[in-house]
């Protein structure tokens, strides 16, 4: 919720401001004891915090606010099932003791961990140690829950094989952050974007310090859930423009910019080479002058001119689809800030394209998305799913084999949300959109379909039900994919988006359209004009039409559904 007074007056809740807080009721208690930050969105209630600590009011987020008064999905993974046994949490003391033992022993990699800044003592305060493998030497650095050591991860300091990769972890490790035990002393923390630099501020005393540690740019669900209700983050990724996308659009983007403060490093800096090169006293200068990121939705002449003259060099995030055909139709794929409306008469493949691309996106893109469907359940869609992954034909999906598909699936089952309700409204979609993008770090969103939210044939509706959609796409930065029906129409005629319902809203609000079209089958006999037998009413092949696209040529391409198996491919030009 991007208005903490909108929310509470649309709810009847009274409120009233203190300072930087909105004073409320609280659900629980029942008493004006609530009190919500402004900035972090924070909450606590005074009076549960003394009488039930454990209430869930206590202390929160106004997102756990959100979805307890039923103004917010509950999301479900697809193909995630229950299993017998919880699965047990690793514990690597044996190996990290051995390493830590082989270090000693090791001058090279010793000299390494000097050059870094890093001493004796600072070798085993964190428990750093040394493998060959691979043909490759590796300082191994372990990262400790509750204390024990549940990742370990290896970093490699020499380079014989240059397609070996820098970094790799144990198999089975958890992702959770490096010094994540922390977090349980302090309200203010600080995040880098390696366990080298994070272990160089603990090594200056600056003790609230995590380290992300799958990369700068990765939060995930269990990292987030450890952090979320923190009161102030500051962010201090490489100065490079990976570290400083990764500081602004995941880390401060998913936790709050208004409690999020960003140190600008020189550039080629990180935390450890500026201590080890130039002091703590100058790394201090750089810390105090940490500051939040621009505004949302504001921006100066200049960097928009920076971001045109990167969109003409090609350096904007383009996001493939499956199909290379309609990627050329729209110069190459879509962007974060879209709205895509995909259109088509019943039974045309709608669903099935819009699943393939979610597919799609956590297989190549790595990315999460959430598909709120309002016609198929959870069990269909994610039925659909295990067909694409597998290649399977409908007729060959065994429930029973359920467990097995999510285990194939592996990481999988985390990047593809699902969501319904038979009373959504256009509030609760964008809290749970909001959520999703937060905690579960969706930058996907699929809403199948645009005539069942809205009923009426009013054009007022349709409008506002749009400027929705694109709202959602632009302020929380994301990827929208609105599937819509079109008005009665001829099935011999070719579509534009003038046909599809609500059109003069879909092309004024929308960045991208594109209209799916089969053409139906002659299922009469020619000469005795009786009904034959047919398995499918309408042709395989589907021309897809970009009706509409701001910033390429559009056109069509024509690809084939392979409706058995729930998917479209691209069609063999010389053996149609």
């Amino acid at each position: 919720m991007s208005n903490i007074i909108e929310y509470l007056d649309s709810k009847g809740l009274p409120w009233h401001p203190e300072g930087n807080e909105i004073v409320t009721t609280c659900p629980s208690c029942k008493k004006e004891k609530l009190y919500i930050n402004k900035n972090t969105h924070l909450f606590q209630c005074f009076y549960c915090k003394t009488e039930d600590p454990d209430s869930t009011y206590a202390k929160g987020h106004i997102s756990t606010l959100i979805e307890d008064m039923g103004d917010a999905l509950i999301l479900n993974v697809p193909v995630k099932l229950p299993v017998k046994t919880k699965k047990k949490d690793p514990d690597f003391s044996e190996l990290v003791d051995r390493f830590n033992f082989n270090l000693k022993k090791n001058v090279n990699a010793q000299k390494y961990l000097y050059s870094r800044g890093f001493d004796d003592a600072d070798i085993d305060r964190f428990k750093f140690g040394f493998i060959h493998m691979d043909g490759e030497d590796w300082i191994s650095i372990p990262s400790f829950e509750d204390g024990i050591p549940k990742l370990l991860k290896y970093r490699k300091i020499t380079n014989n094989d240059p397609k070996i990769k820098k970094y790799k972890r144990e198999f089975g490790s958890k992702s959770i952050l490096f010094n994540q035990d922390c977090l349980k002393d302090f309200e203010e923390v600080n995040i880098c974007g390696g366990e080298f630099d994070a272990a160089m501020l603990l090594k200056n005393n600056y003790l609230n310090t995590v380290a992300a540690t799958g990369g700068e740019g990765t939060l995930t669900t269990y990292q987030y859930d450890q952090l979320y209700l923190k009161e102030k983050f500051t962010i201090l990724m490489d100065a490079d423009k990976p570290g400083q996308n990764a500081a602004r659009d995941v880390w401060s983007k998913r936790l709050g910019m208004g409690r999020c403060y960003n140190v600008a490093l020189p550039e080629g800096e990180d935390v450890n080479s500026i201590i080890n090169g130039y002091g703590i006293e100058q790394f201090e200068i750089y810390y105090n002058g940490a500051s939040t990121f621009k505004i949302e939705g504001v921006i100066s002449l200049g960097d928009a001119l920076f971001q045109m003259n990167e969109r003409s060099l090609g350096q904007d995030e383009i996001y493939s689809l499956p199909w290379p055909s309609l990627n050329q139709r729209l110069g190459g794929g879509i962007e974060n800030k879209q709205l895509i409306v995909l259109g088509g008469q019943a039974g045309v493949g709608k669903t099935s394209a819009a699943l393939q691309v979610t597919h799609h996106f956590a297989k190549v893109h790595n990315e999460s998305s959430l598909f709120v469907c309002l016609e198929m359940s959870e069990i269909k869609l994610a039925t659909k799913i295990v067909q694409i992954e597998f290649d399977l034909d409908y007729k060959d999906i065994n429930p029973h084999e359920a467990l097995a598909y999510a285990q194939q699936m592996g990481e999988l089952n985390d990047k593809m949300f699902f969501g319904y309700s038979p009373t959504i409204t256009p509030q609760i979609y964008y809290n749970t959109v909001k959520i999703a993008r937060d905690r579960y770090g969706c930058g996907l969103f699929v809403f199948d379909n645009l005539q069942l939210l809205v009923v009426s044939d009013k054009e007022s509706e349709y409008a506002a039900a749009v400027k929705m959609f694109k709202r959602i796409a632009m302020e929380l930065d994301v990827k929208m994919l609105l599937v819509s029906q079109p008005r009665k129409l001829n099935s011999e005629r070719t579509p534009t988006y003038d046909d599809l319902k609500g059109s003069a809203s879909i092309s004024q609000g929308a960045d991208i359209v594109i209209l799916a079209h089969r053409k139906r089958l002659d299922t009469t006999d020619e000469d005795t004009g009786e009904e034959l037998y047919t398995q499918q009413s309408f042709s395989d092949k589907c021309t897809f039409i970009v009706d509409k696209a701001r910033f390429a040529s559009g056109g069509a391409t024509m690809l084939r559904l392979i409706g058995n198996k729930s998917r479209f491919d691209e069609i063999d030009r010389f053996n149609t």
